[in-house]
């Protein structure tokens, strides 16, 4: 019997591909075609090769080469098969990567890098099927079929990932999604000297809607703001977790993770970009009033059906986006961002930014095909019993 459930291993494999890929093909500019004589389908070989990049190289790979094989696996493939088909995709995906640095400055491939990668999925792909064979993956198959609903993959996805994006700390505590002034920045650098820009921008395109974000962010609301702020940056995981989960006591456990997450995630994040002695520094009063509502809010919905679950969370992706816009100059922050630009976080690459930014995005679509769908969540009554 084929289970209806969709694995959260598929989702998280393509996360991975594309995080990988952006921190490969990092700064992605100054894109050129390469010259025939320095162009080969033979990778080179280079003369030396540096601890920190045969670390990173056989490491980055890794990851990826599990959770693909676990993703085959579910899929029912037999163990000799999934691992052989991930580590034949991983090679695939790894070469050509390599072969697209010729096209960029500052890029070098080397067959070296080729042959870690490989190897790291490969360990990956290891570990998946001893996993496998194990019975692990089973007796997760069972208590998800038990603890979630079928279409839970892309959400459990979600909430593995909500962590990451904490760590680039936002302007706000818990404020992610804050995209449009890097938006407003790419449509003023690619519409630069057209008569689009003079059609679409004012004069001063950097100064678009300043004027509405100076007037809250001098008011006696900004208190408020960063209140709401982190009271809907928490509400909307809990959102995401009880639209997914099935017995209460898991939403209790899910909802109560989720707040030692935010405050565990927050404090790293605080603590590596201003120093160990500042790590509680983001514990303001607004914030820790913010914590609580999101608190209190999250808790009020273990008693509600998935499907209100998921509305509630699309209300608080529109609060969170709103109010993260409104949020005032941190000249702080604006040091943090030019730090990370600028090589202190290299090995990041910005992933943690990118996520933070496009996450409360991403569960908004997820939450809106939750809440519209026949299968949204009205059927706790069909759930199984609870022990």
């Amino acid at each position: 019997m084929v289970s209806l459930h969709r694995s959260s291993a598929w989702p998280l494999t393509w996360l991975a591909v594309a995080l990988i890929t952006y921190a490969t093909l990092h700064p992605l500019s100054g894109w050129h075609w390469p010259d025939h004589q320095v162009f080969s389908w033979v990778l080179p070989k280079l003369g030396q090769e540096y601890t920190n990049d045969i670390i990173g190289n056989l490491l980055g790979y890794l990851p990826l080469g599990g959770i693909l094989c676990l993703a085959h696996l579910r899929s029912g493939r037999q163990a000799a098969w999934a691992a052989l088909l991930t580590v034949l995709g991983c090679m695939a995906l790894s070469y050509a990567l390599e072969l697209l640095q010729f096209t960029l400055p500052g890029r070098v491939p080397s067959i070296s890098d080729w042959a870690l990668n490989t190897l790291g999925a490969a360990w990956g792909a290891l570990a998946a099927v001893t996993v496998h064979a194990l019975g692990l993956v089973d007796v997760w198959h069972r208590l998800r079929e038990r603890w979630f609903i079928p279409q839970a993959g892309h959400g459990l996805a979600l909430l593995w990932v909500w962590p990451v994006g904490l760590l680039f700390p936002p302007p706000l505590p818990l404020g992610e999604g804050q995209l449009l002034p890097h938006l407003r920045i790419a449509l003023v650098e690619l519409t630069a000297g057209s008569p689009i820009q003079a059609w679409l921008l004012p004069e001063d395109p950097l100064q678009l809607w300043a004027s509405v974000h100076m007037a809250v962010a001098q008011s006696s609301w900004v208190g408020w703001i960063e209140t709401l702020t982190v009271a809907a940056g928490l509400l909307l995981p809990m959102c995401v977790a009880c639209a997914l989960a099935r017995p209460r006591p898991l939403r209790l456990i899910l909802l109560s993770g989720a707040v030692l997450m935010a405050v565990g995630v927050t404090t790293l994040s605080t603590a590596l970009n201003f120093g160990p002695e500042h790590a509680f520094s983001w514990t303001t009063l607004p914030s820790l009033v913010g914590l609580l509502l999101g608190a209190l809010a999250g808790s009020a919905l273990v008693q509600r059906t998935r499907t209100t679950s998921a509305w509630v969370g699309v209300l608080a992706v529109l609060a969170l986006v709103v109010l993260i816009h409104l949020a005032p100059g941190d000249p702080y922050y604006a040091q943090t961002l030019q730090e990370w630009e600028h090589g202190r976080f290299i090995r990041f690459h910005g992933l943690s930014r990118w996520i933070g930014m496009l996450w409360p995005y991403v569960a908004l679509l997820w939450l809106l095909a939750r809440a519209l769908g026949r299968d949204g969540g009205g059927d706790e009554a069909k759930a199984p019993p609870i022990p």
